[in-house]
């Protein structure tokens, strides 16, 4: 299969699936954030469609797209006195995350998620595609306060794997809300129905195979690189009119790093990278 061909239908699946759907989101963003020699810049869209099917059922169907740029050859961090031309590394990645929920009883909701992803460097092949996703139940102790609990394939920790999520979720009033869990925690505050601030606790992640296997010192042949950290963040969001919103956040990352490994990630290289600042900018529409 071609590369554009498969952009085609990563693309046009949301695109088609508009006519049926009852809200629309499109997601502009641009963060950068240091490394040792270089830095990491991004820029991704995102187009989020939903439906409610009755009353106890909702569909959506969120399509991301993301460009990663590490201004550094990444063979720096394997091999030493490695003499780099000051050439970047660029990869590519494609999701299309299918979310339905269903109200089983007035207090629980199930949620059951499938992500087929693409992440690569250079050129796309069959094997760059990757099935993320889970299953999670919801469930209100009272009016205030829910818990979520689940079991989700993801990428947060540089590999996909298999691990537990779970959340606590506490509304203090209706301009304060808590969530507090793994992978994602959120303390958010509006002040007013345009203005929204929220401290944030995120592990995020990504896996990508290599266009061009890395022979390394010790004779091993890197063929994947993973990215993961761990983001603490103050997000600003603004609704600048109706349907517009402007969102700045800024904050720092920690427990940052490559992690390499061969085709059947049995032999692992972790290489750490020094914490630092993030900063990122995007634009919404919603409809």
């Amino acid at each position: 299969m071609r590369i554009n061909n498969f952009t085609k239908i990563f693309i046009l699946i949301p695109i088609f699936s508009v006519y049926a759907q009852k809200g629309f989101t499109i997601d502009l963003n641009i963060k950068t954030e240091p490394i040792e020699n270089g830095s990491i810049k991004q820029t991704g869209i995102g187009i989020f469609f939903f439906k409610d099917i009755g009353t106890k059922n909702k569909l959506t169907n969120t399509f991301k797209y993301k460009s990663t740029t590490v201004t550094d050859e990444i063979e720096t961090y394997l091999l030493k006195n490695y003499v780099t031309n000051y050439s970047s590394t660029h990869f590519i990645g494609f999701e299309n995350i299918f979310e339905f929920s269903h109200q089983i009883a007035e207090k629980t909701k199930l949620k059951i998620a499938i992500e087929p992803t693409a992440n690569y460097e250079g050129n796309f092949d069959i094997s760059d595609i990757s099935i993320l996703g889970g299953i999670e139940l919801s469930q209100s102790l009272n009016k205030n306060n829910s818990i979520d609990l689940g079991i989700k394939r993801m990428t947060v920790f540089g590999k996909p794997e298999i691990l537990p999520t779970f959340s606590f979720n506490h509304k203090f009033n209706n301009e304060t809300y808590l969530k507090l869990g793994f992978p994602n925690s959120e303390l958010a505050y509006s002040n007013s129905i345009r203005n929204k601030f929220s401290l944030n606790n995120d592990f995020s992640g990504s896996s990508y195979n290599l266009y061009s296997p890395i022979a390394t010192d010790d004779t091993n042949t890197i063929t994947k690189l993973g990215f993961s950290q761990m983001e603490t963040t103050l997000q600003f969001e603004r609704n600048m009119e109706t349907s517009w919103y402007v969102s700045l956040k800024g904050g720092f990352s920690s427990n940052k790093e490559f992690k390499f490994s061969d085709e059947n990630r049995t032999n692992e290289m972790n290489q750490t990278l020094k914490n630092g600042g993030i900063f990122s900018i995007s634009i919404k529409y919603k409809l």
